[in-house]
């Protein structure tokens, strides 16, 4: 989780109003409908950056394990199947009557494009916290649920649409949302198919094929001792897997260092971290993708970026090397020549390794082989500017291509001065117009983003640079 994510999730709570059956939908509980393998709910629980998570619903065969791992409470409305509000006041009920300064998130169970990123700006979007932010629809109409209120200003809210013999019973949204002066109201865009919900069988269609995997990049810092790097690659991989990430992208070289006998350890070791990445995802059940340096010939390695696991076996061989700010890492290193791409989940992956970045035509190449991502581990070498660049590049990458680019770099040893490569940190999340979505500091940490395939297809219609570059 991000800092920002940290820091805003001690003075929030969660309400997901998950109401069960769906007349529209012939009966289906609409909330625990899979999408990209996870059910509706379990998304916006993952999604939802908060302390508190209230969830206004029938807990189902399912409650227990979601209570457990997302740290939700699973609450019905009183009396059952009394209308929104009725199920908004039961979960405001759950919620401390001391608490204070807290903002409540108002969620749909069945907004399953919802980014925690979103859900963030929401919550910080008010610094005086006193107005209501709210997404806004594709149709820009105020998206009912998925709102942060502050808890004042909600229970006042529902006070005063109370039904005169007490209860909410039959009361529609709308009824609270007309009791917001027009300064108390603001919206946000949302981005791709973030504000949809499932309401029919042709909006659960479009839903699914809007909806991408669960990707997590994993910031490490990658020891010279292997038992040291074997066992935070095993806790990175397993820390992505619980939540609930198909996907785990570990840097640029996690065998081993720059700076250490490449050769030596490609010859000793190279075949025993691919067969870690393979136990891994196995025992998880994802694929796993890491930096790995292979033998060659002519006594140099390839910089081999390995992918395992999910039905998928797959290595690039990095093509670019780091011949520049004077390192040679041709020196060790053979270049490869060849494009891959992994397909997962219907999600067509673009794989490219850290100095790669400076070079559209490989980009605009996977894109035009298919690719919606583009994984890209890294070892960023520090140094003036540098920092700089690497943003900077990563933007013009995703805005080349319309296409996501998933940044890993490693995490720099503190007081680190060699000339070797270690990372900078800053690994990215960037959006297919460049926006930057998540990033982090320098220090060891997890990005999770759930890949949005609509986000990327609008990216394509609005700006079409790939049909403009035929």
């Amino acid at each position: 989780m991000s800092s920002s994510a940290q820091e805003t999730t001690a003075t929030t709570a969660a309400i997901i109003l998950a109401g069960g059956a769906a007349t529209r939908m012939g009966g289906t509980d609409k909330t625990r409908l899979p999408i990209g393998g996870t059910p509706t709910v379990e998304r916006v629980l993952r999604s939802t950056p908060a302390a508190r998570r209230i969830v206004v619903g029938p807990d189902g065969p399912d409650g227990p394990d979601l209570a457990a791992r997302h740290g939700a409470r699973f609450v019905l409305e009183d009396p059952p199947r009394s209308g929104p509000l009725a199920a908004l006041a039961r979960g405001v009920a759950e919620i401390p009557e001391d608490a204070a300064d807290v903002t409540v998130l108002v969620l749909g169970g069945d907004m399953p494009m919802l980014r925690p990123e979103t859900l963030e700006a929401l919550l910080t979007a008010d610094p005086t916290g006193s107005a209501v932010t709210a997404l806004a629809g594709d149709d820009g109409q105020v998206q009912f649920l998925c709102a942060a209120w502050p808890l004042r200003r909600l229970r006042s809210a529902l006070a005063a649409v109370e039904n005169p013999g007490g209860g909410w019973a039959d009361l529609s949204l709308r009824r609270l949302y007309a009791q917001l002066g027009h300064e108390e109201l603001t919206t946000r865009t949302p981005a791709g198919s973030e504000s949809a919900d499932i309401d029919t069988p042709d909006s659960l269609d479009r839903v699914r094929r809007a909806a991408g995997p669960r990707i997590a990049l994993a910031q490490i810092r990658v020891d010279e001792d292997p038992q040291v790097t074997a066992r935070t690659v095993r806790r990175a991989v397993a820390d992505g897997a619980a939540a609930g990430a198909q996907l785990v992208l570990l840097p640029e070289a996690t065998l081993t260092p720059f700076g250490t006998n490449l050769r030596r350890a490609a010859e000793e070791r190279h075949e025993a971290f691919v067969a870690l990445l393979e136990d891994l995802a196995a025992t998880h059940g994802i694929t796993v993708v890491a930096g790995s340096f292979s033998p060659t010939d002519d006594g140099r390695v390839h910089n081999t970026l390995v992918a395992r696991g999910g039905g998928i076996s797959a290595e690039y061989r990095k093509i670019h090397l780091f011949d520049a700010y004077g390192t040679r890492e041709s020196d060790t290193v053979a270049a490869g020549d060849e494009l891959v791409t992994i397909d997962l989940d219907g999600t067509r992956i673009g794989l490219a390794t850290c100095y790669d970045v400076r070079f559209p035509e490989q980009f605009v190449e996977l894109a035009r082989r298919g690719a919606q991502a583009v994984l890209l581990p890294m070892a960023w070498a520090d140094g003036p500017g540098k920092s700089e660049q690497l943003r900077v590049l990563l933007q013009a990458r995703a805005l080349d291509t319309t296409t996501v680019i998933l940044a890993a770099d490693q995490s720099p040893p503190q007081d680190y001065t060699g000339r070797a490569p270690r990372g900078i940190g800053q690994s990215a999340v960037i959006g297919p117009l460049g926006q930057v979505r998540q990033e982090l500091g320098r220090e060891e940490g997890l990005l999770l983003v759930d890949l949005g395939l609509g986000e990327v297809a609008a990216a394509r219609r609005a700006l079409p640079v790939l049909e403009h570059g035929t």
